[in-house]
């Protein structure tokens, strides 16, 4: 099958251009499309559906979809994005076997319209932004490499997934667990690659270590139709590009596309089209592309501007914050007496861990250890024994309290760990675990460790803790720290010169949840196969961008800038 060819400038992975198509033929191609309407009315298809696209809608076509634009009005003005999802495989494993559906022209079947707005306005900015800086006079390749990696991270995350209804793709009504995407798209990518043959539910239920009935499940209550529905799907769309793109007769169609005999062909691609395959093929016409009226590139980025700022109806979805707090002000607290961790060790695992982590324990200095009930009382001898290590390793024993509210920050996102610690006050957390720990499994460090490494630098540290930020300082040293643990929506601070000591200057870096270690354990093999360089490799893991600004107080803000959802930034402070 001949796919059309994108051209890409400077190797970057994706093409972006602005189009005024009129009418084309169907065709598909390797890369995903996002096409954004700006200006008129179009007509967008791909496969049996039909889109009537209005100004600001925003449609997606997946890897190799069928698809078309036609009956545009004359002052039809669109922006196209054709991404290479290959070159994203290592952060995203099976990307090129994902659905990604963003259809605001269609409701949902749960009227999740606002929610899909909300994500929508992201997404829209992000690729607002990136029109804008790839039509600049010099391309700056490493700043769109970074624009469009954060747009295909807003696809995989808010995007991924459908729901079929009336043989319609729709946006899912919910969030899909991160583990139940993931096996979905295995399952679609294993129906992708074995189309032809017979697919049976027994078989993909193996290949995922579960029960018939539960692949059934959930297939049915996140996908909207059955299994086997889901697989004569996919076998129509291979069969729809069949028809046209090759001569072969229906019944070539049929068996090269997987079902059991034309007459089933016929009768599952009426009821997905409306018409026989052979109807199909004989209204389908060819045509060359056509436009329509001319434009200019400054004015098709003058339409793109709105995009780059929070609508009305979302303005009021987003936060800004003020700091008001200086540095002289009363109300700061011992960072050691009110802040150090009580660390629980729930199970042997945990308990063996301390033979890894000892060094690193005695730096962050907790303010006890606590061994839960259920531990002591499976394992008498080792929690004795561990008692003995704390005690000659200089640490206190907690008795075990009522319900103590173990530390659980979302994700063990960063941005929530310093939430969590500092505004909500949890000092209880677990040593080891697959998350929500200070140790995960292979004994590397995660974000809660991190969190009190970096205050076990600092020498007798005061903080003063206000919503979503804080203010620490010591002897020696001077920090403004922000963190922004909502996971879809920045945070607006306004920063004034007079908050700051005289003659700083500010040495600026910021953590995100995409750089933390947990992150990347889930991007690459099992904990236990990972060897001792790699090992070292992510423990010594880099925080996000830093830079260096000198504030001048004659400006009255020294910055009004922005934090991307579930990031932390750290201010030094140079005195």
């Amino acid at each position: 099958m001949l796919f059309e060819q994108i051209a890409y400038m400077e190797n970057l992975p994706f093409e972006l251009s602005f189009l005024n198509v009129g009418e084309e033929s169907r065709h598909c191609h390797k890369e995903v499309e996002l096409l954004f309407v700006l200006r008129g009315v179009t007509h967008y298809r791909i496969y049996h559906m039909d889109y009537e696209l209005n100004p600001g809608d925003l449609i997606i076509a997946d890897a190799e979809d069928l698809h078309q634009i036609h009956d545009s009005s004359e002052n039809i003005l669109l922006l196209s994005v054709h991404v290479d999802t290959g070159r994203f495989d290592l952060l995203y494993p099976n990307i090129r076997y994902m659905f990604f559906v963003c259809e605001e022209c269609m409701e949902g079947p749960a009227g999740n319209r606002q929610l899909l707005q909300s994500k929508l306005a992201i997404l829209k900015q992000q690729l607002a932004k990136l029109a804008i800086d790839y039509t600049r006079a010099k391309l700056d390749v490493p700043l769109l490499t970074r624009e469009i990696r954060d747009v295909v991270s807003t696809m995989v995350t808010h995007f991924q997934g459908f729901y079929m209804e009336d043989y319609q793709y729709k946006t899912s009504p919910q969030d899909l667990r991160p583990e139940d995407l993931q096996r979905l798209c295995r399952v679609t990518r294993y129906i992708m690659l074995h189309y032809r043959e017979k697919i049976a539910l027994d078989d993909i239920a193996a290949m995922e270590h579960l029960s018939p009935y539960y692949m059934s499940h959930l297939i049915r209550e996140h996908l909207g139709f059955n299994f086997q529905n889901f697989v004569n799907a996919i076998r129509l769309e291979f069969a729809e590009k069949q028809l046209v793109f090759t001569n072969k007769t229906l019944t070539q169609i049929s068996q090269d596309c997987g079902f059991s005999s034309p007459n089933y062909f016929n009768k599952c691609f009426s009821a997905w089209h409306g018409e026989t395959p052979s109807q199909y093929r004989k209204n389908y016409v060819p045509c060359e592309r056509s436009y329509k009226n001319p434009f200019t590139e400054e004015y098709a980025l003058s339409l793109l501007e709105p995009y780059l700022y929070v609508s009305g109806a979302e303005k009021k979805r987003s936060r800004s914050l003020t700091v008001e707090a200086g540095f002289e002000a009363d109300g700061f607290l011992s960072f050691q007496e009110v802040f150090s961790p009580i660390i629980v060790i729930d199970s042997a695992e945990s308990a063996l861990s301390l033979g890894f982590c000892q060094k690193e324990l005695q730096q962050i200095r907790p303010a006890s250890f606590l061994l839960t009930e259920s531990f002591t009382g499976k394992n008498r001898a080792l929690a004795a024994a561990v008692i003995q290590r704390l005690t000659a390793m200089g640490f206190s024993i907690a008795y075990n309290p009522k319900n103590p509210e173990i530390l659980s920050a979302p994700k063990t996102s960063p941005a929530a760990v310093f939430q969590q610690i500092l505004e909500e006050r949890h000092r209880w957390v677990l040593l080891w675990g697959e998350e929500n720990s200070l140790f995960l499994a292979g004994d590397f460090p995660s974000p809660i460790y991190d969190f009190y490494s970096f205050f076990s630098e600092l020498k007798a540290p005061l903080v003063q803790v206000h919503k979503n930020y804080t203010l620490i300082k010591s002897p020696s040293d001077r920090f403004l720290i922000f963190y922004n643990p909502d996971p879809d929506t920045s945070l607006q601070v306004h920063l004034p010169a007079e908050i700051l000591p005289k003659h700083t200057a500010l040495f600026q870096w910021e953590l995100s949840s995409r750089d933390d270690v947990l992150s990347t354990l889930r991007q690459i093999v099992p904990a236990d196969r990972i060897s001792s360089f790699l090992s070292q490799k992510i423990k010594q893991q880099g925080t996000g961008p830093m830079r260096v600004s000198l504030p001048n107080k004659k400006h009255a803000p020294v910055a009004d800038f922005s934090i991307p959802p579930g990031t932390v930034v750290v201010f030094d402070i140079l005195i």
